[in-house]
């Protein structure tokens, strides 16, 4: 048993789970023993999940805001099934694995019981009551056709498969009779669905535009007036404890007639609410008043107009620091008002956050972001210091983030879960309507998620958003709009294989060519400055002095004093390079006046155009020092006693002879190389 993965370091040891033989227990059916055995104890020693509970709560081991507690509930009229997967799941829990395998943590546990109550359900519908009923080829049969009818996709389905294939491999520990053979968890899934993966949808660009915009837009209006949002709410909090002490000591001190106690001595919390405010010192509207008038563009009328307006600045925070940062839901959950810092580097301002990722193991990063962000996390730091207060933070490790709200006055400060949800809204409550145009532009955005296109996006409805569309968006217009690099976005998106960063910027680089758009205008100045910087190139090789060597450069040398007609002026050869009759095409060794006839021998071995057998090449000054470079390095290389083969001797002999060559035509000094050759007895 090793369940080191479970615990944070100074958890008390005579707290951490006691072996025990469970197997015993259930393979003998001392079923009262076993329901008795205990799961799970907090740090101070209290049974939080025995194993009789429907619902373990896992909390010591989760140590997360959501997804703390393994549920077995859904089971509980068959019991036999039921306690078959309390076995299976406790045995992943304490990592009892007859395999050297890395131990999951409690997320990953939480997700493959999620998998494999799937096959469960489909167990109790049948009437089955052990896993080993797959090992049955009619059962198998139909399960394939109840997970096909259920529109499960290949992730699912590899999930649901993988679980049954851990269920076996932990045979040795359970002893379940389960005669199931290992299952080929990808190839079954492309069988029982051929669709391919789906992609996160990218927000449509008007979309997007309009809701960062808009996500600005209100922390740019909030944020000079944060303190006094921050007051109010303050004040209405305040307000609702003062209308309930008055209520409370008015109970306390004997009045039981009041319309909220019930017969029976309970309370009605809906009319012991409405008591509540009835007694509150102020009304909400006159606390809110003083911000009404100071944000005059906001509906302030009552205190749930003032909740939205919190809600919506959070969310407005959070699609800043998420859209800018492409951080995942994870990281961006970490985020404190330390978070944001601003550095400075060869003279280019840098906006920074840093937080946790949990990739691959949790270390601290950093992600570039936009300057808006420091106005979020400042808007954030001050509208939630009294709840960061008085919340109570699932691990002390990560004290003190941003993301809380009190939404109801009654209940304490929590930590914000239902991003998805609370985006949606927010998309709702600001009309982020989706047009025809916008659907086409998600077709072709998208095309790894067509499907998932048809069943979300929906013309005339609000935009499906989701936190992951930041991260997908942030890739896809970085890449479509060239403002960044797949290796830089790799870097930021803490990705480990470029590959993954790749997925992310699908569609990116097709969009950014299909936006391309040639101005008539720019082409056709560029063309006219070619043309009249080739004339120029060409009117100088031949109405000069200088020296060329090449094959043509040679023959011009010889023919300046009879120029062909073509080459008589600067206006005939201008015409001619207009009219594609003459072309002269240049790199770093030659210039080659045959243009795209010529043979291209010159671009992986440019010795051949020293002396081109079409006589195409010229080369001038410039470019012969650019030969007395290659020869001195030729040369250093070649008496440097490296191990070279006779064919490289061969090839680089070659370029350092077609290098002297032109040296001597312009009269450069060099020393001639002398290969050291050997004589071989055959």
């Amino acid at each position: 048993m090793n369940t080191t993965q479970l615990y944070k370091r100074d958890f008390p040891e005579e707290h951490k789970v006691q072996l025990i033989d469970i197997i015993t227990l259930y393979h003998e059916e001392r079923f009262d023993e076993l329901d008795t055995v205990i799961i799970c104890k907090d740090e101070d020693g209290n049974v939080t999940a025995t194993f009789g509970q429907s619902d373990w709560n896992c909390f010591p081991f989760s140590r997360k805001k959501e997804r703390n507690t393994l549920s077995f509930k859904e089971f509980s009229a068959n019991m036999e099934i039921q306690r078959e997967l309390k076995l299976i799941t406790l045995g992943w829990l304490l990592h009892n694995s007859p395999k050297m395998r890395k131990a999951l943590n409690f997320s990953g546990i939480h997700s493959r019981l999620r998998a494999f109550k799937k096959v469960y359900r489909f167990l109790a519908e049948n009437r089955k009551t052990s896993l080993k009923a797959l090992s049955l080829p009619d059962i198998w049969d139909n399960f394939k056709i109840y997970l096909q009818q259920h529109n499960y996709s290949q992730s699912t389905l590899m999930h649901t498969f993988s679980a049954i294939n851990a269920a076996i491999d932990y045979a040795s520990w359970h002893k379940l009779n389960l005669e199931l053979k290992p299952i080929k968890s990808s190839s079954v899934a492309k069988r029982l669905n051929n669709l391919e993966k789906q992609q996160i949808l990218v927000i449509p660009e008007r979309l997007c535009n309009s809701i960062y915009s808009k996500a600005i837009e209100l922390i740019d209006y909030a944020y000079p007036h944060i303190q006094l949002i921050s007051n109010t709410e303050n004040a209405l909090q305040s307000n609702y404890l003062q209308g309930k002490r008055i209520i409370d000591a008015k109970v306390k001190n004997g009045r039981k007639n009041y319309y909220f106690i019930n017969e029976d001595g309970s309370i009605n919390n809906h009319k012991y609410a409405e008591a509540v405010q009835g007694n509150q010192p102020l009304t909400a509207k006159e606390i809110i008043e003083p911000l009404a008038q100071t944000l005059p563009d906001i509906l302030l009328e009552n205190g749930n107009d003032f909740r939205r307006y919190l809600g919506q600045l959070t969310n407005a925070a959070y699609i800043i620091c998420g859209g800018f940062s492409g951080m995942r839901d994870s990281e961006l959950d970490k985020l404190t008002p330390n978070s944001y810092y601003h550095d400075t580097f060869e003279g280019r301002d840098y906006h920074m956050l840093q937080s946790h990722t949990f990739k691959l193991g949790e270390k601290r990063e950093t992600w570039v972001t936009a300057p808006s962000s420091k106005k979020a996390i400042g808007l954030m730091d001050t509208l939630t210091e009294r709840w960061r207060k008085e919340i109570e933070y699932p691990d002390d490790k990560y004290n003190n983030t941003l993301w809380v709200s009190q939404t109801y006055r009654s209940r304490p400060p929590v930590l914000i879960i239902d991003w998805n949800e609370r985006l949606k809204r927010f998309c709702k409550q600001f009309g982020f309507i989706v047009t025809s145009e916008d659907y086409q532009e998600c077709i072709t955005s998208n095309p790894n998620s067509i499907e998932r296109v048809k069943k979300y996006v929906k013309v005339g409805q609000p935009w499906y958003i989701t936190t992951h569309q930041f991260r997908r968006t942030l890739a896809f217009y970085c890449i479509k709009n060239r403002l960044s690099t797949v290796v830089a976005l790799k870097q930021q998106f803490k990705h480990i294989h470029l590959a993954m960063t790749e997925w992310y910027t699908n569609g990116g680089k097709l969009a950014s060519l299909r936006d391309l758009k040639a101005d008539p205008k720019m082409q056709q100045l560029l063309d006219e400055i070619n043309a009249e910087t080739t004339a120029n190139k060409i009117f100088k090789q031949w109405h000069s002095d200088e020296t060329l060597s090449g094959t043509h450069g040679k023959a011009i040398m010889k023919m300046r004093g009879d120029v062909p007609t073509i080459y008589s002026s600067w206006d005939v050869i201008y015409k001619a390079v207009k009219d594609g009759k003459l072309t002269l095409h240049g790199s770093m060794h030659s210039y080659c006046k045959s243009g795209y006839d010529c043979d291209m021998d010159g671009v992986v071995t440019p010795q051949f155009c020293v002396d081109c057998g079409s006589g195409s090449s010229i080369i001038d000054e410039q470019q012969a020092k650019w030969w007395r470079k290659k020869h001195c390095s030729l040369v250093a290389y070649m008496e440097s006693g490296e191990d070279i083969s006779v064919s490289e001797q061969s090839h680089y002999i070659t370029q350092i002879r077609a290098a002297e060559k032109v040296m001597a035509d312009f009269d450069m000094p060099f020393t001639p190389f002398e290969p050291d050759l050997r004589v071989a007895n055959l």
